[in-house]
């Protein structure tokens, strides 16, 4: 029986360890099968569940474009990338700091007036409105004529206006690029006319154009189809002017006109081919979608509108945005939710300086984002706004969103010194438990990297010998099938004994003496009668003469008596 115990034992163990390169390979055949094309198979994380990871979006060779991104407006992130960093000429899309620059000095009712430097300053059959030397038109005027129709002239009429001459202007758009911490742009002109000393990256690019749709006047002026601008001092009769970017106005190619789009630019000259930056919106997130270097329409597809529809739709269909303030989670619940008279309430003083998004991949779980709050303890409060923190949203290593805590002086209600105690001390609080949350995680890393160099070797070795393991398994079985058959037919006149009855087995003879107790029992029971019960039992006097002329009973009498069911009720009673 013990033999059989451990042969038994040894046969399971081979069994598990041979089924695993087999289960392991099914399941990758299986899980393989059901992979979207646009995501990576999914992995396991250290809490031991399966992680959505991060969508691949479409092969590189599908685009015509040399350069692309695709990155969400309000949080930052990137969705895809191709060459990112790689220069190219931006041509038109120089625009869209032009705009911006023009939006953030001046004012749409001042009026501009055409110098000659700005009328002929451009290439002859380069984009033009065909102002006139002199001719005056307001900035909302110019705006339209950059944005819609190219307007290369009014640019550099708008440069003069803000900076003086269009030198100046370009050393504007230079400090912007600095301050937005741009490292491979260099604007030479406020148009994009060809220029060596001209160029930027498709990641620098929409870095910019993420700067300039924060502004609500300019996300108006692009994503307008048509605009019909007013007679001038020069031009007697109104002007129509059109949206050349077809995702927004599909005037000479209606097939890519696109319901989310917003708004965008788009750009091209001989040396740089076609550029393109574009806007879109659906179920409450933005994206901008970057093309460099691509091709036009007339040469069929792919071209730089079937690239961006692409791009635009991968990422709309792969990921989702989620506002931390609506979401019933208790992501802010260590900050925010504590403090209820001084955090998120309209008359707070203390708010975010945009929305509070997390944006993560269709399948995760917003649970799964980390909150890092940083606190800046030296800030002086001014008159109006003071950063005093930042949060900082991360998933998967990867920051998926971020905003800056401001501080409102001049609002209703102030942080009072012990209010700010309290904030203070409710901060230190978090940032102790996130490091203690970090050195945790370090520990249970090390733990499981070393469980991997472990059994790593004897995994890989099994998974390598696919033959031999499906040979042990086949094995396995066969022989498990011979041991159950031999003990179930294990005599030689081949009679089937039951494992659980007859006197051969253990169980059969513990039946059998259950058995034989409840006979004895039962048989007990009817011969014995109780003749004595406690209501009728009367003890009688009895006299010491009868007593004593009792007649003496042998040792024999007196064991039988003490065994009765008689004699124990009555000694029981008298006692």
């Amino acid at each position: 029986m013990k033999l059989k115990r451990i042969v038994s034992v040894l046969l399971t163990g081979i069994l598990l360890v041979a089924g695993m390169p087999g289960t392991s390979s099914l399941a990758s055949v299986n899980t393989s099968g059901l992979v979207h094309p646009a995501r990576k198979q999914a992995k396991t994380g250290s809490s031991g569940s399966k992680d959505v990871v991060w969508p691949s979006g479409p092969k590189p060779g599908s685009l015509s474009s040399d350069s692309a991104i695709v990155m969400e407006v309000s949080t930052g992130l990137i969705l895809y990338k191709k060459n990112i960093h790689k220069q190219h000429y931006p041509a038109s899309i120089t625009k869209i700091m032009t705009s911006m620059l023009v939006l953030e000095n001046s004012s749409l009712s001042d009026i501009v007036t055409f110098s000659s430097d700005a009328v002929y300053g451009i290439e002859p059959g380069s984009s033009t409105v065909y102002s006139d030397v002199g001719e005056k038109m307001s900035m909302e005027q110019c705006l339209y004529a950059i944005m819609l129709e190219s307007a290369n002239e009014v640019c550099l009429a708008v440069g003069e206006h803000i900076a003086g001459d269009s030198d100046s202007f370009v050393d504007m758009m230079n400090d912007k690029v600095k301050e937005l911490g741009l490292k491979n742009t260099h604007f030479n002109n406020p148009n994009g006319l060809p220029d060596t000393k001209h160029y930027t990256t498709a990641y620098d690019m929409a870095v910019i154009a993420r700067e300039a749709i924060k502004n609500s006047t300019f996300r108006k002026i692009t994503g307008t189809k048509s605009y019909i601008c007013a007679k001038t001092n020069t031009h007697k009769k109104p002007r129509p002017w059109l949206n050349h970017h077809q995702m927004v106005n599909g005037y000479n190619y209606p097939q890519y006109e696109y319901k989310y789009c917003i708004g965008g630019k788009t750009g091209y000259t001989h040396v740089s081919q076609n550029t393109l930056v574009t806007y879109a919106e659906k179920n409450g997130m933005q994206l901008l979608a970057v093309i460099m270097r691509a091709n036009g329409p007339k040469q069929g597809t792919p071209n730089e509108y079937t690239d961006t529809t692409s791009l635009l739709n991968f990422g709309f269909e792969n990921y989702r945005k989620y506002n931390i303030n609506e979401q019933k989670v208790d992501i802010n619940s260590s900050l925010f939710n504590n403090y209820n008279n001084f955090f998120n309430t309209e008359a707070s003083p203390i708010c975010f300086s945009s929305e509070s998004s997390v944006v993560l991949p269709k399948g995760a779980k917003i649970s799964n984002a980390k909150q890092k709050i940083t606190y800046n303890k030296d800030v002086h409060i001014k008159d109006g706004e003071n950063v005093i923190g930042k949060v900082e949203y991360t998933y998967d290593k990867k920051v998926v969103g971020t905003t800056n805590i401001l501080y409102n002086k001049t609002a209703q209600n102030h942080l009072d010194e012990a209010s700010r105690k309290i904030v203070n001390s409710e901060i230190e609080d978090i940032e102790s438990n996130s490091a203690k949350d970090a050195n945790k995680h370090k520990r249970i890393a090390k733990i499981k990297n070393g469980l991997v160099k472990i059994f790593s070797p004897v995994i890989s070795f099994i998974k390598s010998h696919v033959v031999v393991s499906v040979i042990s398994l086949v094995a396995a079985l066969v022989l498990l099938l011979a041991l159950f058959l031999a003990k179930r037919f294990h005599n030689s006149d081949g009679r089937i004994h039951r494992s659980s009855g007859g006197y051969r087995s253990k169980a059969g003879r513990r039946r059998h003496a259950r058995m034989q107790r409840q006979q004895r029992h039962s048989q007990q029971k009817k011969k014995s009668r109780r003749r004595n019960h406690s209501k009728n039992y009367h003890k009688s006097a009895v006299s010491r003469k009868s007593t004593l002329s009792k007649p003496k009973r042998n040792t024999n009498y007196s064991k039988r008596r003490k065994n009765t069911r008689e004699s124990f009720g009555k000694n029981f009673f008298d006692f």
